[in-house]
């Protein structure tokens, strides 16, 4: 599942870590991401990726988050739409608090 989050945002983040990693999606087609963050909940890690390329039915400001599995070396889908959720809004909530201190409040759509 993807969300948006505001372009100049990402954009911003981007250019500081400019770190692509390539995904595999359901179909077995690659696409190109940028690893725009990842955080910890509840003993977790998830990844947060924006496309780095035009990808059909994919809107450029779309994330995908997705779960680490560091044991197996791996990234999960994460199935569970509250869980999902949960996690993005607590990306976009420390995201936007590290904007805000930085005079940018708004941007989040």
């Amino acid at each position: 599942m993807s969300k948006k989050i505001d372009e100049e945002m990402i954009n911003e983040e981007v250019e500081e870590l400019e770190e692509i990693v390539e995904l595999i999606d359901e179909e077995g087609t690659s696409h190109q991401y940028y690893h725009i963050g990842t955080m910890d909940e509840n003993g977790k890690k998830y990844a947060f990726f924006q496309p780095a390329e035009e990808i059909e039915g994919a809107d450029p400001d779309d994330v995908v988050v997705l779960e680490l599995d560091e044991e197996n070396e791996a990234l999960l889908p994460i199935e569970d739409e509250d869980l999902l959720q949960k996690i993005f809004d607590k990306f976009v909530a420390e995201y936007e608090g590290e904007y805000a201190e930085e005079g940018d409040e708004d941007f989040i759509n």
